[in-house]
C-alpha cells in the first residue's frame, strides 16, 4: 500500500476550556454543530441588551439574565440536569457572567477560524 495523504481535521478542533460547575465539567471551548443555531439565536438576542436598556426598561435585566442562563445551559447539553432553571436556582451573577465571558471568547475564536478557513463556511 502506498503512502497516503491524510487531512487531519482534528487539528482544527479548538483547545479545551473546561468549566466546572455543579460538580460537572463542561468543555466551553467547543461549539458542537448540534447547538450552533441555538447559541447563535441566544447571542443575537443578548446583543439587544445594552446598559441603557437594562437600566431603563422594566424587566430587561431579568430577561438578559434568563438569556444568559439559557446560553450556559445550552453549553451543558451533555448534562441534562444543568438546565436554565438549574442555573437560575444554583448560581450567582458572577458565575453566569464568567461562563458567558468564556462562551464569548470561544465564539470569537470560532469566527476567526471560519475566516481563516473560508472554504469551510
Amino acid at each position: 500500500m502506498g503512502k497516503q495523504d491524510v487531512l487531519d481535521l482534528d487539528i482544527l478542533r479548538p483547545k479545551k476550556r473546561i468549566i466546572r460547575i455543579g460538580g460537572k465539567e463542561i468543555d466551553a471551548g467547543f461549539v458542537p454543530l448540534a447547538i450552533t443555531w441555538e447559541i447563535d439565536n441566544l447571542i443575537q438576542e443578548l446583543r439587544e441588551f445594552d446598559d441603557e436598556r437594562i437600566k431603563n426598561e422594566p424587566g430587561a435585566s431579568k430577561r438578559a439574565l434568563q438569556l444568559s442562563c439559557d446560553l450556559c445551559a445550552a453549553f451543558c447539553y451533555e448534562h441534562d440536569e444543568l438546565t436554565s432553571n438549574w442555573f437560575m436556582e444554583n448560581t450567582g451573577v458572577v458565575q453566569i457572567n464568567a461562563f458567558v465571558g468564556v462562551i464569548k471568547e470561544t465564539l470569537m475564536e470560532a469566527y476567526a477560524g471560519i475566516e481563516a478557513y473560508p472554504g469551510n463556511a
